[in-house]
């Protein structure tokens, strides 16, 4: 049986619009570039703004009155790593040098364990063989508070 030409066009057309839509959807998914860019049709960035709320959120699982400045943010294959100060409410000046690593699902940064995701020797200057965090982030993700 064949099929008249402009069903066949039609078909093709829709073929062709949902490839596009898959395409679109999993451009989301995709990681941001090294550059701290989102990648083309996503909503995550990779800036310090952007990791502001899961690093505040990340500091306040450690303790209720914490409070944490972000000095730097750097990402590499959909993980980010913060480095900055945290402190208590009570002496916002006085606090520890730390870092958090975050690992992007979805269109948003998920605080990751560093024990899970630095790998068995977290002390060395190279990732071990069983870290998940990407090398270029390793040592200030994972070596550094």
């Amino acid at each position: 049986m064949r099929l008249p030409a402009r069903i066949v066009t039609a078909l093709a057309a829709l073929v062709v619009a949902g490839l596009s839509a898959c395409a679109t959807d999993n451009a989301s998914d995709a990681a941001p570039s090294q550059t701290g860019n989102p990648p083309v049709g996503g909503i995550t960035e990779c800036t310090e703004s952007a990791l502001a709320e899961p690093a505040t959120e990340a500091a306040r699982a450690l303790g209720p009155d914490n409070l944490y400045t972000i000095d730097h943010a750097a990402c590499a294959d959909g993980w980010a790593v913060t480095s900055g100060l945290l402190a208590s409410a009570d002496n916002p000046e006085m606090g520890a040098p730390t870092s958090f690593v975050f690992e992007r699902r979805g269109q948003s940064w998920n605080a990751r364990d560093k024990a899970a995701v630095c790998g068995t020797d977290p002390n060395t200057s190279t990732p071990p063989a069983d870290a998940t965090i990407p090398a270029e982030l390793f040592l200030s993700g994972c070596a550094a508070g």
